[in-house]
């Protein structure tokens, strides 16, 4: 049996995840006594040995339309098939599946899904004609030309002049994905010209999250929105190398088809699955101490689907945690380069407000962040720095700070993501910052409260550290 802690993740941001999938246990065949007209039959499971995954945001808002930032996950996906190659140097075979939210008609979503994996198969394939047939069959607010997104293309390319729509579009997915991968690499080798097994949209039908009941009362529009974004995704499967099947016998309809022959395919409780109930409920992985491992995974309806991406790292809920970036003077940095470590790395560059966003399946207790002044020329276009870089700054910070803990030790945690970590005790620390706060205390609290955490000192602490806007230590305010 597989252990989803076993899976090991290669990229993980924003914009989706790339990653390998726990390795299975290789089953022997139990094979049974014939007699000479008798056959005994085997049949290979379905393996997903990796998947690649593109969020909601590399998506035109109800659009198939890609955008240009899909190539930093797509361009990871060479690099993955090769890690999966077996011995005979044969690669993985794909199949790239479509996700919508629980928002508007199972119909239209089945579409719209549905034309989301057609465009990043198009792209993945280099495919011209099946992108042209999305800008030339709108579907709803799916309306490439009302949207112009050829105009969107010709700004990614640098394009000026007046070429062909076709010229634009080809080399439009050469700069999402330079290297294409034949239609035969897909699950049914291309035999289907409409595409089956090689991609498909799944509606509303998996989705990560189900939000409560009570939400669909409480929250704004653009709330509900926001919340529902990790079910809008598009996943790229990669099975184990070898796999071949039946593009006619494949149980998931055609994108263009509609939802009928996706129910075939249901669980028998799938509206229970699929309703909301008191409570939001995510799809998760198993726990080892879950008495029925399968409840972890009760938001997918669909079988088929359930048993490709169980235990898929790309099926999982995203968790943010921000950190705002300063200098030893307390200056805000925007557009800072960094690096985070976590158990995984992150890279890049701190946003216009000196703050960054980092991704992860759990939020660390701690991490380790380097980082650097920015350049006067850096802004938010700018390269982000490599991993092996030397960086200005150094500190280890507490991310998950529980509110449960001493008050002390909230207090310590606060000051030390303060970054007043230079003195040799911590009673050095906390006179720093009484110091550098000592117009927002009591005029005594310097003179008897000196290196302790008393209350005014905690509450000035408190408030600084939430507002996440130290005063600047160079402002040397006078204390006469």
């Amino acid at each position: 049996m597989s252990n989803p802690s076993d899976a090991v993740i290669h990229k993980l941001s924003m914009h989706g995840t790339v990653a390998s999938h726990p390795g299975r246990e290789t089953q022997p065949f139990l094979v049974a006594p014939t007699t000479a007209e008798d056959f005994n039959t085997f049949g290979l499971d379905l393996i997903p040995v990796a998947c690649l995954s593109l969020n909601d945001i590399l998506f035109e808002f109800d659009s198939s339309f890609v955008t240009p930032d899909a190539i930093k996950i797509l361009q990871h996906l060479p690099d993955l098939r090769q890690r999966h190659k077996n011995s005979k140097g044969e690669l993985p075979p794909l199949s790239v599946f479509g996700h919508a939210d629980p928002v508007g008609q199972d119909e239209y979503n089945k579409s719209l899904s549905g034309r989301r994996a057609k465009a990043v198969y198009g792209v993945l394939t280099h495919d011209v004609g099946l992108w042209h047939s999305l800008l030339n069959t709108p579907l709803g607010g799916d309306n490439w030309k009302s949207k112009n997104l050829l105009a969107r293309m010709r700004s990614a390319l640098n394009d000026t002049g007046n070429r062909a729509v076709d010229a634009v579009i080809a080399d439009y997915q050469k700069l999402l994905c330079p290297i294409a991968i034949a239609k035969s690499d897909f699950l049914g080798q291309g035999a289907d010209p409409q595409g089956k097994a090689a991609f498909q949209g799944c509606s509303d039908f998996n989705p990560l999250i189900i939000l409560s009941k009570s939400d669909a009362t409480t929250l704004s529009h653009e709330d509900r929105n926001k919340a529902n974004e990790p079910d809008r995704r598009v996943v790229v499967f990669l099975f184990r190398a070898g796999t071949k099947v039946n593009a006619s016998l494949w149980p998931c309809p055609r994108a263009s088809e509609p939802t009928p022959k996706c129910r075939l395919r249901f669980f028998a409780d799938a509206k229970k699955r699929l309703a909301p109930g008191n409570e939001r409920r995510e799809h998760k992985e198993p726990q080892p101490n879950d008495t029925d491992p399968t409840v972890a995974h009760d938001t997918f309806a669909c079988r088929f689907y359930d048993r490709i991406a169980r235990l898929s790292p790309c099926e999982r809920i995203l968790r943010n945690f921000q950190l705002k970036l300063f200098d030893q003077e307390a200056r805000p940095l925007p557009f800072a380069p960094f690096v985070v470590l976590h158990g995984s790395t992150d890279v890049g560059r701190a946003n216009d407000a000196a703050v960054l966003t980092v991704p992860a399946l759990t939020v660390p207790d701690t991490c380790t962040v380097r980082w650097s002044r920015p350049k006067p020329t850096d802004n938010a276009a700018s390269s982000d720095p490599d991993p092996g870089d030397q960086f200005e700054f150094e500190l280890d910070v507490f991310v998950d700070i529980p509110a449960d803990e001493n008050e002390d030790k909230i207090a310590l945690q606060r000051l030390h993501n303060l970054g007043y970590t230079a003195g040799p005790t911590p009673e050095d620390d906390i006179a720093d910052f009484q110091h550098d706060y000592r117009s927002k205390l009591p005029p005594d609290t310097l003179k008897n409260s000196r290196g302790k955490l008393d209350g005014p000192t905690k509450d000035v602490l408190r408030d600084a550290y939430n507002a996440a806007d130290p005063l600047l230590k160079v402002d040397d305010i006078d204390a006469s």
